[in-house]
């Protein structure tokens, strides 16, 4: 998700050059743009590591697949309790309220940061696995790109 942060000038907040001329954002001066992403780890499958560090995953998938699962903060959120919270309950997947809760619950661990767009150098081709929405399985190679 990309996420537009503004109003730095009023709240006396300087943002740092590096972020105001970007090549790949157009910045105002009170404003920055940034894109939230939640972090994968290895997933512990995965006993081997390619080229490039990927986890590779077992067979019959192998070398061209890499296996990845959500990294976890070591950090419970706390807000999961407030009211916050309660008002936006319905934003989660679930057909009732007790569902819906369940699903939250299980990003209380979930580790999320920003970084600059510039960083981003390379995208994955990944689906979730086995009914499970924490692992993630990246084809490292289509057939069809050249």
């Amino acid at each position: 998700m990309f996420v537009k942060v503004t109003g730095l000038d009023e709240a006396g907040i300087v943002v740092p050059m590096s972020l105001l001329e970007p090549a790949n954002n157009t910045c105002l001066r009170d404003s920055v743009t940034l894109a939230l992403v939640r972090w994968l780890a290895p997933h512990p499958d995965a006993l081997l590591r390619d080229e490039k560090l990927r986890p590779v995953c077992p067979p019959p998938f192998g070398t061209n697949h890499a296996l990845w699962t959500f990294a976890r903060n070591p950090h419970q959120r706390r807000y999961f309790d407030d009211n916050l919270f309660a008002r936006q309950i319905d934003m989660f997947p679930g057909s009732d309220r007790q569902t819906r809760r369940q699903n939250a619950m299980g990003l209380k661990y979930a580790y999320y940061d920003f970084v600059t767009l510039e960083s981003i150098d390379t995208f994955m081709n990944c689906t979730h696995i086995d009914n499970d929405n924490n692992n993630i399985l990246e084809t490292i190679t289509l057939p069809f790109v050249t």
